[in-house]
């Protein structure tokens, strides 16, 4: 079952699908995948977002990262144990909002969507370089790993892949909390907020 990364306040997401098949830095493929928004104002843009953009374990969110991984390893037996030929590869899905029409923006909000825009796929790059962090310092474990029989070489290599989870897991919340900070100060995002709040005003006031 994919163990799923999201980061809920602000919609952003990184998830990661783990299956088992594995030399120096852990091989990675990434594709990326749009899908469209419209509209006239960053508000628009936002509800679009909102509306059309990928969900992560039942949430709505701007952007998404779905990691497939898959190891590949020798076990080979002489008077001890080790793992050979270990090699992890992580293929990434990195998906992001792309903007119809540009010109039918307002020139400052156009400007404050680019910037949104790159805000979110740095975003999500970075959750791939953490997870490719994450799998360097597993493969240099896991070909550490010399032990008397294979039957404890594979459940070491096990005990050392759920530790990589948790642990880079960790990271990435860290890097999330940093984000919101960031999100809730960038120019797109005050913009829609204060849109929202100007007409919440002007509704109590009638």
């Amino acid at each position: 079952m994919p163990a799923l990364h999201r980061l809920p306040i602000l919609g952003l997401a990184c998830g990661i699908a783990l299956a088992t098949s594995a030399f120096a830095t852990p091989l990675q493929t990434t594709k990326y995948v749009y899908y469209t928004i419209a509209g006239d104002t960053a508000g628009d843009l936002y509800s679009a977002m909102l509306s059309r953009g990928p969900h992560v374990n039942g949430a709505k969110a701007y952007a998404a990262t779905t990691a497939t991984s898959s190891q590949d390893g020798k076990l080979q037996q002489a008077k001890s144990c080790l793992i050979a030929d270990y090699r992890l590869k992580i293929d990434f899905v990195i998906r992001l909002p792309k903007l119809k029409n540009e010109a039918a923006l307002p020139p400052s909000d156009r400007l404050k969507w680019r910037q949104f825009s790159q805000f979110l796929k740095r975003h999500e790059e970075t959750h791939r370089s953490i997870w490719l962090g994450c799998a360097q310092q597993l493969e240099n474990k896991v070909r550490a790993i010399k032990v008397a029989s294979c039957g404890d070489a594979d459940a070491k290599a096990s005990k050392l892949w759920d530790a990589m989870r948790k642990s880079c897991s960790r990271k990435h919340d860290a890097f999330d909390a940093t984000e919101q900070k960031r999100l809730l100060r960038h120019p797109f995002v005050r913009t829609v907020l204060k849109a929202k709040h100007s007409a919440t005003a002007a509704a109590s006031a009638q």
